[in-house]
């Protein structure tokens, strides 16, 4: 059985009204930047899940299919900020990429990084805002303090969110979640524990775009399985706020007490909810976004 492994997934039923009021689409460094703003002197920059999709959702003609996680970002902090959302990679909005090979050929830790933090920057040398956060969930989360690393802008950075992620590779957030006391869908937790027999089946054919684990190609694992965001925190001395689901079967809660643990010193903030990846109601994800709004203005 294929099971395929979601980081994070927001959709909704095809959507008559506009889901995005007022979005601009920029291209910069070959790649759309999505806009909400109306001359904000603060700006949050946002970076989404995984997904073989565009970063806002999919669109067909003038329906929406679907939506992700920067549907609630927007329309819950426009009036607070301006807010910037790159694209991955070469996606075109609202594309549904999941059947093109091609593009998805180069998502990997690097070449996710190399383009959000190349958009990011050249963003930030147009524009100049009194205070610019950096906020990603999942697997946006995973790779912000690599992302914040690479950025020449990175001093324009005051604070740094990351929800649904924290210090462990996936490999290792895979073993853990294996023998997890958390309520986890059996079929999933078996797939978790062959973790090791697939690294080692990724290693002879590691840019392999027709062999999946989890749901994704072997050319995507061999890059994020050897990634281990705990070393990129040991530079980042600004404060970073970590929002963790306690039953997250995607980024186990140890994940970010390994943080926690080994960076004590740092001003870093960590508020834990009862619940999965993300709540399970439009309004417990309200919540927990005015929670971080009020950490940012703080």
């Amino acid at each position: 059985m294929e099971i395929a492994l979601a980081l994070l997934i927001t959709s909704c039923q095809t959507m008559s009204r506009e889901p995005y009021p007022g979005i601009e689409v920029h291209n910069l460094h070959e790649r759309n930047l999505y806009l909400s703003r109306s001359g904000k002197t603060d700006l949050l920059i946002f970076i989404d899940g995984s997904g073989m999709n565009s970063v806002l959702g999919i669109k067909n003609g003038i329906s929406w299919e679907s939506v992700e996680f920067p549907y609630f970002v927007v329309n819950n902090y426009r009036d607070a900020f301006d807010i910037a959302i790159p694209e991955k990679l070469d996606f075109a909005f609202g594309e549904n990429c999941d059947r093109n090979p091609s593009k998805l050929s180069n998502y990997t830790v690097e070449g996710l990084v190399d383009g959000y933090a190349q958009t990011i920057d050249e963003y930030l040398d147009m524009n100049s805002y009194n205070s610019v956060t950096l906020f990603g969930i999942s697997e946006g989360g995973l790779l912000l303090p690599k992302i914040y690393n690479q950025l020449r802008n990175r001093t324009c950075i005051r604070k740094l969110v990351v929800w649904g992620a924290g210090g462990y590779s996936q490999a290792d957030c895979f073993r853990i979640l294996a023998t997890s006391a958390i309520p986890i869908p059996r079929e999933y937790r078996k797939e978790c524990s062959k973790i090791d027999i697939a690294i080692e089946d990724i290693k002879t054919d590691p840019h392999s775009m027709t062999k999946y684990y989890l749901g994704w190609p072997y050319n995507r694992w061999s890059s994020f399985f050897s990634y281990e965001p705990i070393n990129e925190y040991e530079s980042i001395d600004a404060p970073v706020l970590f929002v963790q689901g306690l039953d997250d079967y995607s980024n186990p809660a140890e994940s970010v007490r390994y943080v926690k643990d080994t960076y004590s010193n740092k001003p870093y903030k960590y508020l834990y909810y009862k619940m999965g990846h993300v709540p399970d109601s439009d309004q417990e994800i309200k919540k927990i976004l005015l929670d971080i709004g009020l950490w940012i203005r703080e």
